[in-house]
């Protein structure tokens, strides 16, 4: 049936025949779907009303009394599907026409007039499928473009790994004679000053490669039971240590946490990063930060929000949270914060929040981060419960050495 019903297809219909124009109207008025209807009698009036009012679905005879019908599929390219309608089969024509574009090549007669209904169910139809498939094979080439770049990746995070490792082997061969040249050398000797400063550089330069090391995932460290809110209290003088004057801090830590299992001096690591962060966030005004713990059980919608690739599951955690009251991120800041050597202080590195993505990666835990500009971040690490807290003291050494762990390495 014919209505005014704007969800209804929008049917153009350009015909300069009248009686065949009402033909295929009341072929319409008496379908049991909904149609809206337009009739044109020219080519002149089809383009005009197409560029008013994109059609679903469009119906035209193949010679007008101002060109070809045919005309109309440049009109309608990727737009909608066209049926051409003829009073004369043309095998040639037909053939021209849909390789052209048309969507069907009609001759015209009483049985497709009182059949129109189903020639434009099955335009619609088609149409639909077509559509689909573009689109799915749009969304086909996104993922595999998506694919490579991820293999690219990869590559580059096991080249910068090998490197780094390579690199940081030779720098504790450079510190060790170092520190020999200084057990050699009298209390007096000008060169102490010398090899002092080298020491000092060559430690940097291997916490440097130690955060490449972490975020790439290869390295070594030791798995044990752990109490953060412990851990935390243990070095507080430490994790305080870059925190201004002007910028107040607050601890809340849950003194009956349950243990989990991961390196100390790794996890002590992520905590100095997210507070480095929050400071640098705060800047030179006053401010504040608070530092809490907790133990909760986490459902997958929550888990779903995580910023690291893989989804955990369902379970009891617990969480870590650094909560500032910075300038806070915008969106396309935040899906940066965790790329290697993005950072938005001229002086920074970017390499703190890798670092603390790939130790976090590496103890199967979760990152959770809202932020918004002129509010501050709110940053919550969760850590799986100990599979089995009541044994205490379990300690191991375990190589890292693959892409879903990390760990600092001699930093």
């Amino acid at each position: 049936m014919l209505t005014d019903n704007r969800n209804a297809p929008l049917l153009l219909v350009v015909e300069d025949d009248q009686n065949h124009a009402d033909l295929i109207q009341r072929s319409l008025e008496a379908a049991a779907e909904e149609y809206r209807l337009e009739i044109a009698c020219s080519l002149h009036d089809a383009r005009l009303f197409i560029d008013r009012h994109p059609p679903s679905l469009v119906i035209t005879d193949y010679r007008l009394s101002d060109g070809e019908g045919s005309e109309l599929l440049a009109t309608v390219k990727g737009l909608c599907p066209l049926i051409l309608l003829t009073s004369q089969g043309n095998e040639q024509v037909a053939v021209d026409a849909m390789k052209a574009g048309a969507q069907d090549y009609v001759v015209k007669s009483a049985t497709v007039f009182s059949g129109m209904t189903r020639i434009v169910q099955r335009g619609l139809r088609e149409w639909s499928l077509i559509q689909e498939k573009k689109r799915l094979e749009e969304e086909r080439q996104i993922l595999e473009h998506q694919y490579l770049h991820i293999q690219k990746l990869e590559s580059l995070v096991t080249l910068s790994g090998g490197i780094a490792h390579d690199f940081n082997n030779l720098l504790q061969a450079v510190l060790g004679n170092l520190e020999l040249s200084l057990m050699k050398l009298p209390e007096d000797s000008p060169a102490r000053t010398l090899i002092c400063k080298a020491v000092n550089a060559a430690e940097r330069a291997a916490n440097l490669s130690g955060m490449i090391l972490a975020y790439t995932g290869k390295g070594f460290f030791v798995i044990r039971e752990l109490n953060l809110s412990e851990l935390i209290e243990k070095n507080i003088t430490l994790l305080a240590a870059p925190i201004p004057k002007s910028i107040s801090y607050d601890l809340e830590l849950d003194h009956t946490l349950p243990t989990i299992m991961g390196d100390e001096n790794q996890i002590q690591q992520v905590f100095m990063n997210l507070i480095i962060n929050a400071v640098e966030a705060i800047g030179t005004v006053n401010g504040s930060i608070s530092l809490s713990t907790g133990v909760q059980e986490f459902d997958q919608s929550i888990l779903n929000s995580n910023r690291l690739e893989e989804k955990l599951e369902p379970g009891r955690y617990v969480w870590v949270e650094v909560r500032d009251t910075g300038c806070g991120m915008d969106s396309d800041t935040l899906d940066k914060l965790f790329d290697p050597f993005f950072t938005t202080k001229f002086t920074g590195r970017g390499l703190g929040m890798s670092a603390a993505q790939g130790v976090i990666r590496a103890h199967k835990g979760v990152i959770l981060v809202e932020s918004s500009p002129g509010v501050g971040t709110t940053v919550r690490v969760l850590f799986p419960v100990a599979a089995s807290s009541h044994t205490e003291g379990t300690a191991g050494a375990i190589e890292v050495n693959d892409g879903a762990s990390a760990a600092l390495h001699n930093s």
